[in-house]
């Protein structure tokens, strides 16, 4: 009789645990709707036209398409991750300091069900600013694919992926001033090495492995692909790629957000 009242279980979580989570994410959007909007669309958005249309007149092809066509998935999928990875190490971080987690926790919520709550909401996230993005730039014209819905495929899996990396800083991190490497140290060199802005072939022979393993350029490719409507089996292999990453980071993220929790 508890277990019924507490949720039935599906592969050992309980998805009404992690719905709740959500759902309290989605009543603060609501009363912050406007102030977030200016992040999911705004700022990416000035960075898609001024880089677009300003480094576009100075570089007319790229790989065989115009350079703003070119630039478009990257620009969605760098927003995606930005979004993905501040909600659950910066967001999550404070959540902790203020005890909302451990409040959380009294809650018949697991700390499992509490990472993938969290890592939920980042997917929640990642994809809203996907459209936002992706709707502007085919209403300019630099998504020609019909495929290029598919860009939330490639936005979802960055949220896993971030999300649980997030989250992994958030419970390592002994203060704020170690948190914020999360972005100086792992999210702005990841976005200017994915092939975002050029293309990886433009890297020294010795980087571009190193490029290519790293969790967001499968997803600047996938998106790529897209959007351009030019899909191979290269990216298929890039979903694979980003759907092993994600089994490996969210066990540990859970791991370590239990022993940060846990005393």
């Amino acid at each position: 009789m508890v277990a019924a009242a507490q949720g039935s279980y599906i592969a050992g979580v309980r998805p009404r645990s992690i719905a709740g989570i959500w759902f309290r994410h989605a009543l603060v959007l609501r009363h912050t709707w406007l102030t977030a909007m200016s992040w999911y669309f705004l700022e990416p958005f000035v960075a898609l036209i001024a880089v677009g249309i300003g480094i576009g007149r100075l570089v007319q092809d790229v790989e065989g398409i115009p350079y703003a066509i070119f630039l478009t998935p990257g620009v969605i999928a760098g927003s995606a991750m930005f979004h993905a990875i501040f909600e659950c190490s910066w967001g999550a971080f404070f959540r902790i300091q203020k005890g909302v987690f451990e409040t959380t926790l009294t809650a018949p919520v697991s700390t499992r069900e509490l990472a993938l709550g969290e890592i939920s909401w980042a997917v929640t996230r990642a994809i809203i600013t996907a459209v936002c993005v992706g709707a502007v730039a085919a209403a300019i014209g630099w998504i020609e694919s019909v495929y290029g819905v598919g860009v939330l495929l490639a936005a979802a899996l960055i949220g896993v992926q971030f999300g649980a990396l997030g989250l992994i800083f958030a419970a390592l991190a002994p203060n704020i001033h170690v948190l914020s490497l999360t972005f100086t140290v792992v999210a702005s060199p990841l976005y200017f090495f994915s092939g975002a802005f050029y293309p990886i072939s433009a890297l020294p022979d010795w980087v571009e492995p190193i490029a290519w393993a790293a969790p967001l350029t499968p997803a600047v490719h996938l998106a790529r692909g897209f959007t351009t409507g030019n899909l191979e089996m290269s990216h298929l292999l890039a979903i694979v790629y980003m759907l092993v990453l994600s089994a490996v980071l969210i066990p540990i993220a859970a791991t370590l957000l239990h022993r940060r929790l846990v005393k």
